[in-house]
């Protein structure tokens, strides 16, 4: 399920950037509903920085992190049990979401090393394609979605134990 499931939103994530890249220049915006234009566009950013675009040029320190929860997933994952499909796709959505970013701030960060001859130079130009523009937050893509909603999904199964296991508690000293 880690596997498939990632695949199929790292597939989406990376089509979907693709074909910003290719449709829209840097900066373009486009209303796919024109009434809702103030609300909503798809807008090419080229993020250098971490999430919402802060610490702009230490993209590439925020990809180590990325790199340290994939291997936190991959050794979690196998100890989830069979039963709990929440914590499953809350790991393959920040998995997807994860390698997603990587692969398109590595695949930058290569690029422009082919122009500067560096790979080390490259890196803090090293971007992600962000294009969800919903105008009252940050520009983000796929891949942030699905680390996010992943980390939610977490969040809220761990807040549900917790509250059971609070109960349970509550119930034993009850009786």
């Amino acid at each position: 399920m880690l596997i498939g499931l990632a695949a199929l939103f790292l597939a989406v994530d990376q089509g979907t950037k693709w074909l910003v890249r290719q449709n829209l220049a840097v900066g373009e915006a486009w209303a796919p509903v024109p009434v809702l234009a103030k609300v909503f566009t798809f807008t090419h950013v080229q993020n250098t920085g971490v999430a919402f675009g802060r610490m702009p040029g230490l993209g590439w320190l925020f990809m180590l992190v990325n790199i340290v929860v994939l291997v936190v997933v991959f050794v979690y994952y196998p100890r989830i049990p069979e039963g709990k499909w929440s914590l499953r796709l809350a790991a393959a959505l920040i998995l997807a979401g994860d390698l997603g970013n990587i692969i398109t701030r590595l695949s930058t960060a290569f690029l422009i090393a082919q122009q500067t001859g560096s790979l080390w130079t490259a890196l803090p130009h090293a971007y992600v394609t962000d294009f969800f523009d919903f105008k009252i937050w940050p520009v983000f893509n796929i891949a942030d979605l699905c680390v996010v909603s992943g980390v939610v999904i977490l969040g809220l199964w761990l807040w549900r134990s917790e509250r059971a296991a609070m109960a349970g508690d509550a119930a034993t000293e009850d009786a």
